[in-house]
């Protein structure tokens, strides 16, 4: 599987994950079973977020395209349930709970959709991008600040400022706000109180519920990289060495990452850092 390029998965889900090549063809996975279940083509473009899974009753892969296709729909046999066109530059695609998936472009509001049908049932102005820290917690990230929203993405708290570039990962332990600004790891209160605040880059972050520790991945400019978990106060109480990812995501509420690699697809469990590969046969 070495045309794979992104992984995407809901933070809260235990199974289904998706993958994308360069253009077009996505791999859905069944994590319990080890093993790829569905190959199909999209309108799928590399070059942002642009593939999600939204989970439920009949999961959803939600597909996008820089041009003119806009952002589709599809069951788990590959069959497009529905197309929107009105937008192009689909830049980011991020699965909500509730069936949702938000939708964001270069230019105007970030739309959330029903990934079963494709209407829009909220727009959010001012909002780069939306990612979701649990099912019941929500980031938005608009320009020089982010803020904490609910399920249904009204505000929690006022904005926090942020550098001029984008926020690249974001976690929460349900009393925490971890975030990866600009170059720095920053630990906040979730009323935007800043605790810590350390320069190193450290991304994707994830809060492990089994060791009540953050764990992420660093890797250096000499293309080595690293599994670490540290605590409250930014301090790595483990690193240990891993084949360098050409992307990552977070599954399992906190619980697992998973590794996108030339050897394929790894799962990692946070608790442990044991890894289970999944079979593409």
């Amino acid at each position: 599987m070495n045309d794979l390029r992104q992984v995407a998965v809901p933070l809260w889900e235990e199974d289904l994950l998706v993958t994308a090549e360069f253009e077009r063809v996505v791999h859905v996975w069944s994590r319990e079973r080890a093993a790829r279940c569905a190959t199909f083509e999209t309108v799928y473009d590399f070059g942002g977020r642009r593939v999600a899974l939204v989970p439920g009753e009949r999961p959803v892969v939600v597909a996008g395209a820089y041009t003119r296709h806009g952002v589709c729909g599809y069951d788990l046999s590959g069959e497009r349930l529905w197309q929107d066109r009105s937008r192009s530059n689909v830049q980011v695609l991020t699965a909500l709970a509730g069936g949702r998936v938000a939708v964001s472009c270069d230019r105007g509001p970030t739309r959330v959709l029903d990934a079963a049908t494709g209407k829009e049932v909220r727009s959010l102005r001012g909002v780069l991008q939306v990612m979701a820290l649990s099912e019941d917690l929500s980031l938005a990230v608009g320009g020089g600040w982010c803020r904490l929203l609910d399920r249904c993405l009204d505000p929690l708290a006022p904005r926090i400022p942020t550098g001029l570039g984008p926020v690249w990962s974001a976690a929460t332990d349900g009393k925490h706000l971890a975030i990866e600004d600009n170059g720095f790891l920053r630990l906040l209160d979730l009323d935007g109180h800043e605790r810590v605040r350390v320069g190193d880059h450290l991304r994707p972050l994830a809060h492990d519920p089994v060791t009540r520790t953050w764990v992420t991945i660093r890797e250096t400019w000499a293309g080595q990289a690293s599994l670490v978990r540290f605590d409250d106060a930014a301090v790595v109480v483990e690193e240990r060495s891993c084949e360098r990812p050409r992307d990552v995501a977070v599954m399992g509420a906190g619980r697992a990452l998973v590794l996108l690699t030339d050897a394929g697809v790894q799962v990692v469990d946070c608790s442990d850092w044991s890894t289970r590969v999944l079979d593409d046969a």
